[in-house]
This record gives structure tokens, C-alpha cells and sequence, in this order.
């Protein structure tokens, strides 16, 4: 059994976890890091993607199991989401629809194709139900996972600051935000700051913007066609 993916990946993440205490590369999210140690990697040793991704592949049934895990702090904090469900309600509706919208319209404006733009309407979705999206929209899957990943660093390395820049100070507002366009990848960032409120608020919103963006991408393209 090839178990290299397996341990270049694991072993990459945990070195790309430590070095967040070195200040000039603090501000990047492990993922990144380790991603661009394992495509070094495989240029240098001129190994083949394919594998590489057959011997990684155990680490894709963790992405659901990793994403039910963030549910923890939610059923904890129950309340909070009862006090804030118009909030709540209102939010993932509009998340999910300007991100639709906004990614549909760019990508026409830089003349993408059909299947890119399929591709990535999902962007601002959890990898495990942005794929699958990608997948009955006939898109390219491996393009989707690749635009979720820059979507959801970007989201880790900027959104917090963005979000300090236009004055916007609540908890319960910055954890929906986060959780709505950079899914668990920004999420991982208010984890890493220990705010539970933003844990709990990113947590529900990268699950059901994403349940959401199944039903309003496919309906978005059928109307506009």
C-alpha cells in the first residue's frame, strides 16, 4: 500500500502548524502552506498527481467527519442562534445569493466558459458539498476544490481585517460572514483566535449556505438560461 500522500500531507500540515509561531509567516493558514510544500514535492521528485491523490485519498473521508465535529460549540450555544435567528435567517439567504450572483457576473465579464463558471459558483462552499454541487452542475470538479481552497485562505488571512476595516464589531455578525464565504477553511481562523461566538456563527453558516447554494446555483442557471 503507497501510504506518501498519506504521510507527506499529514507530516506537512503539522510542520506548517508550527511554524505559526514564526512572524514573518504567521498570518498564513497551515493549508496553504502545506499545499505548496506538497506541489514542491512532487515537481522535485517528478511525482505523478494521480499518485500522489490515490495515496492521500483517506484523508478526503475526513473532510465531512471534520465538518459534523464544528457542530460541538453550536449545540452548546443554542441559545445564541435562538436570540439571533432573524439575523440568522436573513444572512444566509443573502450570502448565498450574491455569492452566486457576484461569481456568475464576474466570470462572464472575463468571457469564462460555461464549465468554468459551473465550476465555480460553489466557491464559497465547504469542499465535501462544493464538489458535489460542481458535480451536478457539470462542472470540473478538481477546478471547484482548487477555487474553494484560495476562496476559503483568503477568506482566513483577510476576512477578519476586511471586516475590522469597515467598522464591523459584533461577534455574531463576523462569525456569519467568515462562515458564509470562506467556509471551514475561515472558520479554522476563528477557531484559532478562541472566540466561540464567531466558531459557533461560522460553523452553522458554512453548512447551511451550503445546502443552500445546491438548490439557488442549479435554480440561478436554469433561469438565466
Amino acid at each position: 500500500m503507497n501510504l506518501f500522500g498519506l504521510i507527506a500531507s499529514v507530516l506537512y500540515f503539522k510542520s506548517a502548524q508550527k511554524l505559526k509561531k514564526v512572524p514573518i509567516i504567521s498570518n498564513f493558514p497551515p493549508i496553504l502552506i502545506a499545499g505548496i510544500a506538497v506541489i514542491l514535492t512532487l515537481e522535485l521528485l517528478h511525482i505523478d498527481f494521480n499518485t500522489y491523490n490515490e495515496s492521500a485519498k483517506y484523508l478526503k473521508f475526513l473532510l465531512i467527519p471534520s465538518t459534523i465535529a464544528l457542530g460541538y460549540p453550536v449545540y452548546k450555544n443554542i441559545e445564541l442562534l435562538k436570540k439571533n435567528k432573524r439575523i440568522i435567517y436573513s444572512a444566509f439567504f443573502l450570502a448565498t445569493i450574491i455569492a452566486v450572483v457576484l461569481t456568475y457576473t464576474f466570470a462572464r465579464i472575463c468571457h469564462c466558459n460555461i464549465d468554468i463558471i459551473e465550476s465555480m459558483l460553489p466557491k464559497s462552499v465547504t469542499a465535501p458539498i462544493a464538489i458535489e454541487i460542481s458535480k451536478s452542475l457539470g462542472g470540473i470538479p478538481e477546478l471547484t476544490a482548487c477555487v474553494v481552497v484560495l476562496t476559503g485562505v483568503f477568506g482566513a488571512m483577510f476576512g477578519h481585517k476586511i471586516l475590522k476595516a469597515v467598522k464591523v464589531k459584533s461577534d455574531v455578525a463576523i462569525g456569519l460572514a467568515i462562515g458564509a464565504a470562506s467556509h471551514i477553511i475561515g472558520t479554522s481562523k476563528c477557531v484559532e483566535i478562541k472566540n466561540e461566538k464567531q466558531v459557533v456563527m461560522a460553523s452553522v453558516a458554512l453548512v447551511i449556505v451550503g445546502i443552500l447554494t445546491a438548490v439557488v446555483a442549479p435554480l440561478f442557471l436554469f433561469l438565466i438560461r
